[in-house]
């Protein structure tokens, strides 16, 4: 083998060799990153579901701009503009776990140009505006209930009831059983969903930031008497205002200056996981939390305030549970509630007009949360030191007292 092969043929063996080293490297690099490089995908897949679910719940509320009620210009004849519409309110009450009430979508629409006979609707005016929602009444429980289709829609201010105009939808649209001839009739494990509709003048729409929606109280057997649950009490709002105000409303205890606006609360403590509980003969009552609020009386109710001067005003309200573990009915309107100030300072008696409407028997087994409320005026809320909550004696419904008129005391948590 002369010279110039041995060299060409060293070069051959060099370039080999420095091939197989660079594959080697690059095996090697390649075995230094799978972990970063699973992460990276991880990471970019993550990110992109997130993007879908963004897309896919702004798709969720995106107002269209689509009538929800195109009945209303066919009765009024009027020409309609859609002023407002939420798409996804997430408004839902449950009558029980299985019996439940949902707003799915709401919308409200400017109406002018209309029928002199439908001026009615709308306090003879020119023009006004209808609220329209759309509500879900899921019955998934194992007997029929009833609606007596019982709502009622009142200004932020409580002056004004907004009227319900169920003539402005179409009645294939109402809320209804088809299978029964019963118009308050829902049958069990069915779901049936409906609209609804309200007017108001100019004058009302223009000061509404979030009205609040009343929807009554289901019923058993066909027999008002035979109620289910509580009200559905629900703030629309009608703005960005509105929408701050309603969310700042679910906050709070739902006492009546909430559920019926009769005053503005601003809470400036509050306390709500005590959780603590005593008995009396079986029946335990837990002391569960405390608000204090700012209370501010709305224009229809300013007068009911009237025996408290012209002063700031101070609310406590009290959420209490009881449990009937006993044999012996009680009745709820006659539980007694009442505050000791600074041990020796006097007692106060709670505030019947500001809480929840308590009636018929507490019976064994029965569980219900209770709501109780104190009103002060605010320079003398500004010098107590200490409150105990006492409950108690309990009574029959001829308000004879029972458990040997026994009652349990609490110390009621203040801001220091």
């Amino acid at each position: 083998m002369n010279v110039k092969k041995l060299t060409l043929y060293a070069i051959a063996l060099m370039i080999l060799l420095l091939g197989a080293c660079g594959s080697k490297e690059d095996d090697k690099k390649g075995e230094s990153k799978p972990a970063a490089t699973e992460e990276k995908a991880d990471k970019a897949k993550e990110k992109e579901d997130e993007q879908k679910a963004d897309e896919k719940d702004s798709a969720d509320k995106e107002d269209d701009g689509a009538v929800l009620n195109p009945y209303i210009e066919e009765e009024t004849g009027g020409d309609v503009e859609v002023v407002y519409t939420n798409k996804n309110p997430g408004l839902k009450h449950a009558y029980k776990d299985d019996v439940t009430i949902e707003i799915d979508e709401y919308q409200i629409v400017r109406v002018s140009n209309m029928n002199e006979s439908r001026k009615a609707d709308f306090d003879d005016q020119d023009e006004g505006y209808v609220l329209t929602y759309k509500m879900t009444l899921d019955n998934q429980s194992d007997e029929d209930v009833y609606f007596s289709q019982g709502v009622t829609l009142q200004s932020d201010d409580g002056v004004d009831d907004l009227g319900k105009r169920q003539h402005l939808v179409d009645r294939d649209k109402w809320l209804k059983d088809e299978s029964t001839e019963n118009v308050s009739q829902f049958s069990k494990g069915k779901s049936f969903t409906g609209m609804i509709a309200h007017t108001m003048t100019k004058a009302q729409f223009d000061k509404l930031t979030a009205p609040t929606l009343t929807i009554d109280k289901l019923f058993l057997n066909d027999d008002v008497a035979q109620t289910l649950g509580e009200e559905a009490v629900f703030k629309l709002p009608f703005n960005e205002k509105g929408t701050e105000k309603a969310e700042t409303s679910s906050t709070l205890y739902q006492d009546k200056m909430v559920t019926d606006n009769i005053a503005d609360k601003e809470v400036f403590f509050e306390k709500t996981d005590i959780n603590e509980t005593k008995e009396i003969d079986g029946v335990k009552i837990t002391l569960d939390g405390v608000q204090y609020a700012n209370v501010t009386p709305t224009a229809a109710h300013a007068e009911r305030f009237t025996n408290f001067g012209d002063g700031e005003l101070v609310a406590l309200t009290v959420k209490t549970t009881i449990e009937n573990g006993s044999e012996t009915p009680f009745d709820k309107f006659f539980i007694e509630r009442k505050l000791t100030v600074d041990e020796n300072r006097g007692t106060m008696l709670n505030q019947g007009m500001l809480e929840p409407n308590y009636s018929g028997l507490f019976n064994p087994g029965d569980k219900e949360e209770i709501l109780t409320v104190f009103l002060f005026r605010k320079d003398e809320f500004d010098i107590f030191k200490k409150f105990q909550l006492q409950v108690g004696p309990l009574a029959d419904e001829n308000a004879k007292k029972l458990f040997k008129e026994k009652s349990v005391t609490f110390d009621i948590p203040m801001k220091q």
